[in-house]
C-alpha cells in the first residue's frame, strides 16, 4: 500500500513537473490570430537549448530555479528507483546517487554547488550534475563501489 501510495505521488509529481515545464510550449501552440491578406505570417520554430547547465547557468539562476532543478533530479532519481526497484536488472545511477545524497536536504546540495563553482571559477564549463555526482555522491559512495 505504501509503495503504491508513493508511486502514485512520484508520478503525481512528474505530471505536475511536466506540465510546469511544457506550459510554455502549449501557449507557443496556440494558433496567432488571423493574418491579414497584405502580410502573411511566416514562422519559423523556436530552437530549445537542451544543453546541461553548468557554472555558468548557475550562479545567475534564483534560489527558486536551484531547487527546481534539483527537485526535478530527486523526483527522476525517486521515479526510477520505484519503477526499478532496489534490484534493477539494467545498470543505473539512481541507486548509488540516492545513496549518496541520503540524508542531505536540497538546501545543503545547492549550497554544496554554490561553493563547488565558487572555488572552482576554471571549472564553470563542468554541468551541475556532475559536480554532484563527483562532490557528493563519489565521496560518500566510493569511487569502487560506482562501477
Amino acid at each position: 500500500m505504501l509503495n503504491s501510495r508513493r508511486f502514485a505521488t512520484t508520478l503525481l509529481s512528474l505530471g505536475l513537473a511536466a506540465s510546469l515545464a511544457g506550459g510554455s510550449m502549449v501557449q507557443a501552440a496556440n494558433p496567432a490570430p488571423p493574418a491579414t491578406k497584405a502580410a502573411p505570417v511566416q514562422s519559423t520554430p523556436t530552437q530549445i537549448d537542451l544543453s546541461f547547465p553548468d557554472g555558468e547557468d548557475w550562479p545567475n539562476a534564483t534560489e527558486r530555479e536551484k531547487m527546481a532543478y534539483l527537485l526535478g533530479i530527486r523526483d527522476m532519481a525517486t521515479a526510477e528507483y520505484q519503477l526499478t526497484g532496489p534490484n534493477p536488472k539494467r545498470r543505473t545511477l539512481v541507486e548509488k546517487l540516492v545513496e549518496g545524497l541520503d540524508g542531505m536536504t536540497l538546501k545543503q546540495i545547492m549550497e554544496t554547488i554554490d561553493g563547488y563553482y565558487k572555488s572552482n571559477p576554471d571549472k564553470q564549463k563542468q554541468p551541475i550534475l556532475e559536480v554532484i555526482w563527483f562532490q557528493l555522491v563519489v565521496p560518500k559512495v566510493g569511487p569502487a563501489k560506482i562501477k
